[in-house]
């Protein structure tokens, strides 16, 4: 993985701080005026497979803020789009891709979107508990009209939002590697400063949906079984993206 550092100038360095706090700023006070709906209780959050600051799996906890600053740390970007695929399906991929994406919700100078594209396993709506039938990215695909704000919902975690599969037929490949798909990616990913879109993607081996996708990706995460995936496996998953583009391997424990 490549890492580039710019060396500045004093003079430039004095406006480029400038610059940065004003930016820093805006993007505080735009986050302090989200609107949120009524935040989820722990024990609630313990039902969804969420993790929340107050929590005592003080062991999982750390994980997740290592894995997010290992996978920030990677990009030269502020805010990355970060796609999360597996090895192969039932190894975690959804647990790893929400927990990601509420650890980086967990910091005040951001917001996170989280994105599931696995139209084959969705995820992201069972797990949040929204309403049935909750409008998402199928449902922008099908009708021409849809307006990309009536997909986001919220997700009872400060500074998370979410993007569900929604109703539809399934044709990931076609949708994923439509021009409607880059633009979705372009405008929700860059509509504010602060926020990381994290893609709970559907597995690297199998399907060329993750391929297809993580070409709108800034870093990729592979998640495997803890013991379940052979060595040869994990590494044809890798294969299957750009070698710059990808920010590590995920083992994950299953029960």
């Amino acid at each position: 993985m490549k890492t580039g550092f710019c060396i500045k100038s004093e003079s430039d360095n004095d406006n480029s701080d400038t610059e940065a706090d004003q930016s820093m700023k805006s993007s505080r006070q735009s986050i302090l005026r989200m609107p949120e709906s009524r935040a989820l209780a722990p024990d609630q959050l313990l039902e969804r497979g969420v993790i929340h600051a107050g929590s005592r799996n003080y062991r999982q906890l750390d994980l997740f803020r290592e894995l997010r600053a290992n996978v920030l740390s990677g990009s030269s970007l502020l805010n990355p789009v970060i796609l999360v695929t597996g090895v192969g399906p039932a190894c975690g991929t959804s647990f790893v891709a929400r927990n990601l994406a509420v650890s980086i919700a967990f910091d005040e100078a951001r917001t996170a979107l989280l994105m599931d594209c696995n139209l084959r396993r969705p995820a992201v709506a069972r797990d949040f508990r929204l309403a049935d039938r909750s409008s998402g990215l199928l449902d922008l695909f099908g009708h021409k009209d849809q307006d990309v704000a009536h997909i986001i919902h919220h997700s009872g975690v400060p500074r998370l939002r979410l993007i569900p599969a929604g109703n539809g037929t399934l044709s990931g490949v076609e949708y994923f590697a439509s021009v409607r798909m880059r633009a979705l990616i372009r405008e929700v990913s860059s509509r504010y400063n602060d926020r990381c879109l994290v893609i709970d993607a559907p597995p690297a081996l199998g399907s060329p949906d993750a391929r297809i996708l993580a070409e709108y990706a800034d870093l990729v995460v592979i998640v495997a079984g803890e013991a379940r995936h052979r060595a040869e496996t994990i590494r044809r998953a890798t294969t299957v993206f750009p070698r710059e583009r990808l920010a590590g391997v995920v083992f994950n424990h299953l029960p």
